[in-house]
């Protein structure tokens, strides 16, 4: 039986034994399917009191197992679930990413709620139950995902991960316990005679059900700092004194610049530094070379004691530490990042700094060793390269998974990045990686590298609408020869609906981004609820960016990151939103095979607020065309009027029909008198118009 089936078994049986007096409480939002339970009760906070067994069963027997058929196994990757079902034709694009829309997502906070109404999220509710977000909840969300039109989900690190130097509640995603494990947190008492694999199969099974593909992310350059590696493999880590932990952090520089990296010109300047040389010689072998007799001591102890903390034994008995992790940029202001530490990807020093140090100089962390990509050394560490290569080739053989995004993978050697990549596509050649390029310049490495997008910067491009800047990034676009995620806001960046404009500019930003070329629909969970608050405060962050939310509010000041956090589902508008996006996704879908850099045009327009494109459409009724009016400004109301001769539309005077198939504001009203066709935009507006 797969583990959905056994899943839906699990919770039917225990919905029987739940009290319906219990006020289990969700947001409305959530029911997409049209839950049916016989206890279901509408209240006035926008939320709905449900049986919470009852609730994910029926979402499943309702909205995904109609959907399903028996001869296949949804535990592989969905493109090799499409070749074997003669019944799905699909049309073969050169990456399947092309053509999704993707939908962003930290399952800890997506799918959580304060389901007893104490203000609180708690791990263990009243009903014993948890408020954070879990793989099984998840589940009973994804009809909205499919609704909202979304056919790739990417998450935020799924894997274990450290609360020792945590930040904040909950500890980050990014500080890796262990690469092989999933993150416990997202395991579901409701499911509790399933392992948390079994559960996450549940998941994945019900996404590739609905021809949803799932990608993860991992991060191969740096771990936890109490990595469950350290216990067989301490020589994969660097090592300090735990007193040293006090003053530790990137040695300033006094002759070199803010922001620079470590090169060729200025490497025999960074270590003839006295601040470098004192940063170095913090360094210590690793605690079995350092003390032998407590190592063996303490390894012998933990392999009887399965409860014992080795890193605690190990920094109260040795008294060493790993080193904090910290940026590769030369005196950048940021401080060490103090929950997770790099992997030693080389057993020797680099060879373009090895004669600036000791030949005893224990293995150290510095901005040249940061960067495998360019300082290689002669020996690399082999078996901790063959572990990283495989982290994904496990979570394809044993869930299913359909793609990656490789977190600083530009900075790793590039024989280790090519085994990643080589080691996936052997198991599925189809497999899709997301390179962790911000600038859009990175596009040719990227494509050279075998990636198949780039995240790229219009989150931080769009929201700056007002310096009329927008015109010119469709340039940028059509250049590019990896697609990027055609985005507002991503993870780590500030939310849309903060940013000039609000509501107005979400709106308008996210509708947008189902049509520009060359990129991917990305919606970050929360867009579609008009979320204030930040994930993260990684890119672009803007004064007091923590604290968006009134003070009333008992998430004030949390970040989903590091928190225990849930959107914020009952927002006022959130349901035109969700419809907005729905709407967006659809005519995309009806138009998706003609939405290419191939089939592009631009419409001249003097004003640099107004952008005009189009797509050309070659079908069984003959030649047709997809215009796309958007009014950039905040300010003005525009008459748009659009000379098509002049974008070589040649054939669209007499005995063409022209229809407004989408308006985000205002009426559908336009004039046409060829070759001029002549509209009314409100402010921050935009029109799809069809030609046939």
């Amino acid at each position: 039986m797969s583990a959905l089936k056994k899943l839906v078994e699990i919770l039917n049986n225990k919905a029987k034994e739940w009290d319906e007096k219990n006020d289990f409480r969700i947001p409305k939002l959530w029911d997409s399917f049209g839950y049916d339970g016989l206890e279901k009760k509408e209240n006035s906070d926008g939320t709905i009191s449900v049986n919470p067994y009852k609730f994910v069963a029926r979402a499943a027997e309702k909205a995904v197992l109609p959907y399903q058929k028996e001869e296949i196994d949804y535990l592989q990757p969905l493109s090799k679930i499409l070749s074997q079902d003669r019944s799905v034709f699909k049309k073969p694009y050169s990456s399947w990413i092309e053509k999704s829309n993707v939908y962003g997502m930290q399952i800890r906070t997506f799918s959580a709620w304060d389901h007893d109404g104490d203000k609180k999220l708690e791990l263990e509710n009243s009903f014993g139950l948890k408020d954070t977000g879990t793989f099984i909840k998840t589940i009973a969300l994804l009809p909205l995902i499919k609704k909202m039109g979304f056919d790739a989900i990417y998450t935020l690190p799924i894997t274990k991960n450290s609360t020792r130097y945590k930040k904040g509640e909950m500890g980050s995603p990014y500080a890796v316990k262990n690469f092989f494990e999933l993150d416990p947190v997202l395991y579901d008492p409701m499911a509790d005679d399933l392992s948390i694999d079994e559960q996450f199969k549940a998941l994945i099974e019900a996404c590739h059900i609905l021809g949803i593909r799932f990608i993860i992310d991992i991060i191969p350059r740096t771990s936890a700092r109490d990595s469950d590696f350290i216990l067989e493999h301490p020589d994969w880590f660097y090592w300090i004194k735990i007193e040293d932990l006090r003053d530790y952090g990137p040695p300033k520089l006094t002759l070199i610049k803010e922001f620079t990296k470590a090169n060729e010109d200025n490497i025999e300047l960074i270590y003839k530094d006295p601040a470098v040389q004192k940063h170095i010689k913090k360094f210590v072998p690793s605690p079995d070379r350092f003390a032998p007799q407590m190592w063996q001591s303490i390894k012998e102890r933990c392999e009887k004691d399965k409860n014992l903390d080795f890193f605690e034994l190990i920094e109260k008995e040795i008294g060493l530490t790993t080193a904090p992790a910290f940026s590769d940029c030369l005196n950048d202001p940021q401080p060490p990042w103090t929950d997770v530490t790099y992997l030693r990807l080389y057993l020797d020093h680099p060879v373009q700094s090895a004669k600036y140090v000791e030949e005893d100089q224990p293995p150290y962390i510095l901005f040249d060793i940061i960067r495998g990509n360019i300082y290689k050394g002669k020996k690399p560490n082999k078996e901790l390269w063959e572990k990283i290569a495989n982290i994904i080739v496990h979570y394809q053989k044993n869930f299913g998974i359909d793609g990656a995004r490789i977190d600083m993978g530009h900075a790793l050697p590039k024989e280790l990045e090519d085994m990643i990549i080589s080691n996936a596509r052997n198991v599925d050649p189809q497999f899709c990686f997301i390179a962790e390029e911000l600038s859009m310049d990175a596009h040719k490495k990227a494509k050279e590298s075998g990636y198949d997008m780039i995240i790229g910067d219009l989150w931080a491009r769009e929201p700056r609408y007002y310096q009329g800047t927008l015109k010119k990034v469709l340039d940028i676009l059509l250049q590019l020869e990896v697609p990027i995620f055609a985005a507002c806001e991503i993870p780590d960046s500030p939310r849309a609906t903060s940013r000039l404009g609000k509501k107005e500019f979400s709106r308008f930003a996210t509708a947008l981004n189902f049509f520009l070329p060359n990129s991917v629909p990305f919606v970050t969970c929360g867009q579609e609820v008009y979320e204030v608050q930040p994930m993260n405060l990684g890119l672009d962050p803007q004064p007091e960016s923590k604290y968006m939310l009134p003070k009333s509010d008992p998430l004030y000041g949390k970040l989903a990151f590091f928190d225990k956090y849930a959107l914020h589902w009952t927002n006022e508008g959130a349901d035109e939103m969700i419809a907005l996006i729905e709407e967006v996704a659809r005519i995309r879908k009806e138009y998706l095979d003609f939405i290419s850099k191939e089939n592009f045009f631009k419409i001249p327009h003097n004003s640099k607020f107004v952008l005009a494109f189009g797509y050309r459409l070659f079908n069984e009724h003959g030649k047709q065309y997809l215009i796309v009016v958007a009014n950039a400004d905040i300010l003005r109301k525009r008459k748009v009027s659009l000379n098509l001769m002049k974008a070589g539309l040649f054939d669209v005077g007499k005995g063409r029909q022209i229809d407004c198939i989408y308006s985000l504001k205002g009426n559908k009203e336009y004039m046409y008198d060829f070759p001029q066709l002549t509209i009314e935009m409100e402010t921050l507006d935009i029109k799809i118009l069809k030609v046939k």
